[in-house]
């Protein structure tokens, strides 16, 4: 007979008996998560814990505690100094013939990137043309070395960070010619086998409908190009992990595939032993998603629990998959994903017995019925309202695990995910279904198949119905980054795109371009969300596809109420669709040769200095700029982007006042802009230019900026600035802070 200590030594002794893998992997999350700001003292504090390991368990455990956070550490280390020498040795790299074999599923068309381990070791972002290659494939190509690309403007997703989590060292820029793709046949059997998985989920409904990417997102997680108001709804409800492949929908087939088993009579044990080949399966079928593999092993781990006869414990499945991950690669733990996968599984495994006693009263049964007695209604009834009870119980857990965390990370809170989830979850369930049915009867008739889809369609359906209609709730999502100060952001985008935003505060605001349309879907709208800005206006300066946004994504987007264009006839889709398309969507569209002046929020004013030709349709879209002065708590700022001398001597010539403190500019492909009489009648403080090294016509020739700062004009180059965010002080100073090189220049009131 075993005999415990008593007191806070027991109790510690008891959870670490119970549950002994999780508490040694939280001994390597803390160990590491101290190693990233100190090395040394993440060593120390896996001494410390290694003693609390001694005097709760004897010394075997606390040796154990001990080495554990001493090899994670190490290897979190090592990592990173592997991967920091890579970086030095490839950027002193001349470049040239480089070849390596990618690790994951290229992504893109065309033009595509991928990561790619070469033969050094060293791991890079192979940016290539040509043919997609898929994990397995080898690659060869010609190029350059560039460092990894870092956020450039507020609220910009750190790509850079990303990547270095992953390990990667670098960029790899192959040149134009296609990068060469060698494919394996055991690769090229595993491309064709997820390409007919792929067609299966939706055989029979259009490839590009609603309901076919809902279904492939869901199923597959292939994330739907141009569906920003889809996947809003999705985010805004709390419900985006069931929108795309997770550890939920992997938890979904282990179910499906254990109720098919018990309905055949399978024994446990051996059920298990067909589970597992399933869930790796199914997981690799998706593309082996990190949310996906984790969620498999821990799986494996649970499951394994009945082969050994022994009983399953979540939190040390979740503890066994976090402590290999750990000792194999910390860096893992710095990823929100993950932190968000493991964190919501401990909270499930800790909080719901917690949780579940909130609606204990919901799955009491009939006072003085007993169960015996009652007949298949009341029976139904009950199980009904326990199986609620316990749903509630586990979203109420999930949602307090994951608040804190989605808060950190991303700015929003849902706390109306926790109903989304009871109502949501159950349609994904059957939507999952009924696809692995497809994908079964695909082989062996292909026309029941399509019937299955197309009853899967109208699931699918009714999965954006209950995104869209919790979302839509009033207080059932908020930003907690809401940027209450009146501010103007330009972005910093390639290509010569251009984009800005006027946010008023509290008061709304208006989009000055929107950039062409892979920046705002990928860049302008995760800004603004990171920033919690919501621009309802929209003015656009010229009929040119880097400024338009793509028309229909704007305002899927946003909820944009009315729109000023610039002229009123264009060659351009993008630009026909905000003529002809925005109006049906409800936006007021109104023509700036009509209006001299416009009202934006924090009681500022848009003055429409220039109008080009409303119907010359057939000119270039840089000699139909419009050009604005915005009027601003005292401050003029004029607003050329793209014009060039034909728009700057039309307004010299008609004697306006055109002065401003500063301007904002970007570039003529094929003309002068910025000349002398023109800025003699500005007569500005500063100007900020757009500054892109692709292509050369929009370049800013640094003889240029010399001669302006010889004229007493401060010059904000974006090449190096990045973004730059003009706010105003109570004093009145006007401030322009760089988000790149975190430059700052304040101007004077004149």
């Amino acid at each position: 007979m075993s005999h415990h200590p008593t007191g806070m030594r027991g109790k510690a002794r008891g959870v670490y008996e119970k549950h002994p893998l999780f508490m040694l992997a939280m001994v390597t999350v803390a160990s590491v998560a101290v190693a990233d700001w100190n090395a040394g003292w993440g060593v120390a504090v896996a001494v410390l814990l290694g003693s609390v390991g001694f005097f709760i368990g004897g010394w075997k455990h606390g040796a154990a505690w001990l080495i554990c956070g001493w090899i994670a550490v190490g290897g979190y280390v090592w990592r990173n100094e592997f991967r920091l020498s890579a970086e030095l040795e490839l950027m002193r790299s001349a470049g040239g013939t480089m070849q390596g074999r990618v690790i994951a599923d290229g992504k893109g068309s065309r033009f595509w990137a991928a990561p790619v381990r070469l033969e050094s070791g060293a791991k890079v972002w192979w940016q290539g043309r040509g043919g997609v290659p898929v994990a397995g494939s080898n690659v060869r190509g010609r190029g350059n070395f560039a460092p990894l690309p870092p956020p450039r403007n507020p609220g910009d997703f750190d790509q850079a960070a990303w990547l270095r989590s992953l390990g990667v060292a670098a960029v790899f820029e192959a040149s134009l010619s296609d990068t060469k793709v060698d494919t394996g046949d055991l690769a090229r059997w595993g491309a064709a086998i997820r390409k007919s998985f792929r067609t299966a989920v939706t055989v029979g409904l259009d490839e590009e409908s609603e309901q076919a990417r809902v279904i492939r997102a869901i199923v597959i997680g292939e994330q739907p190009q141009d569906s920003e108001l889809l996947v809003a709804a999705f985010r805004n409800s709390g419900t985006l992990h069931a929108f795309s492949v997770s550890g939920l929908h992997v938890a979904m087939v282990g179910s499906i595939g254990w109720l098919i088993l018990r309905l055949l009579g399978v024994p446990r044990r051996w059920a298990v032993m067909v589970l597992l080949p399933l869930i790796f399966g199914y997981s690799w079928l998706t593309g082996n998603s990190a949310p996906a593999v984790r969620s498999a092993w821990m799986a494996a781990v649970f499951l394994g629990a009945f082969v050994f006869r022994r009983k399953p414990d979540l939190l040390n499945a979740l503890g066994a998959v976090l402590l290999a991950a750990m000792l194999f690669d910390g860096r893992l733990l710095f990823q929100p994903g993950v932190q968000l996968s493991y964190g919501v599984v401990a909270a499930i495994s800790v909080g719901t017995a917690w949780t579940a006693k909130m609606f204990a009263w919901m799955a009491k049964p009939e006072l003085y019925l007993p169960l015996a007695m009652m007949n298949r209604w009341q029976t139904g009834w009950l199980n009904f309202r326990r199986n609620l009870a316990q749903s509630l119980g586990v979203s109420v857990a999930a949602g307090i695990g994951s608040t804190p965390l989605t808060a950190y990370h991303f700015g929003l809170v849902t706390p109306v995910s926790v109903l989304a989830g009871i109502v949501l979850i159950p349609l994904v369930f059957v939507l999952l279904c009924a696809a692995l049915l497809s994908v079964a009867l695909y082989p062996v008739s292909q026309p029941m198949a399509k019937w299955v889809t197309r009853a899967n369609a109208m699931v699918a359906d009714g999965c954006v119905l209950t995104a869209k209609g919790f979302s839509a709730i009033p207080g059932g999502h908020f930003q907690l980054r809401q940027n209450n100060q009146p501010f103007l952001l330009v972005f910093d985008y390639e290509h010569g795109a251009g984009a800005a935003c006027f946010s008023g505060g509290k008061d709304g605001a208006v989009l000055l371009d929107c950039a062409d349309p892979y920046s705002f879907r990928h860049r302008v709208v995760p800004s603004l969300r990171r920033l919690g800005v919501t621009p309802d206006s929209v003015v656009l300066s010229h009929p040119d596809g880097g400024h338009l946004g793509g028309g229909a994504a704007v305002w899927e987007a946003f909820p944009i109420k009315q729109v000023l264009l610039p002229v009123e006839l264009s060659r351009s889709p993008a630009f026909r669709s905000w003529l002809n398309d925005a109006p049906k969507a409800g936006i007021k569209t109104l023509q700036a040769a009509k209006i001299p002046a416009l009202s934006l929020p924090d009681g500022a004013r848009l003055e429409i200095l220039h109008a080009p030709a409303p119907r010359a349709q057939s000119a270039l879209a840089d000699e139909r700029v419009a050009i604005f002065r915005l009027h601003w708590r005292g401050w003029k700022i004029l607003l050329t982007s793209d014009a060039g001398i034909a728009a700057e001597l039309a307004m010299l010539d008609s004697h306006k006042d055109i002065a401003a403190d500063l301007i904002i500019a970007g570039h003529h492909r094929g003309d002068l802009t910025l000349t002398d009489r023109f800025l003699d009648a500005v007569h500005p403080q500063a100007i900020l230019a757009s500054n892109s090294p692709f292509p050369v016509t929009e370049q800013l020739d640094p003889r240029r900026v010399t001669y302006w700062r010889s004229r007493s004009i401060q010059v904000i180059d974006q090449a190096k600035s990045g973004g730059v965010t003009l706010t105003i002080d109570p004093s009145g100073s006007l401030h322009l802070e760089g988000f790149a090189d975190k430059s700052r220049i304040t101007l004077q009131s004149r």
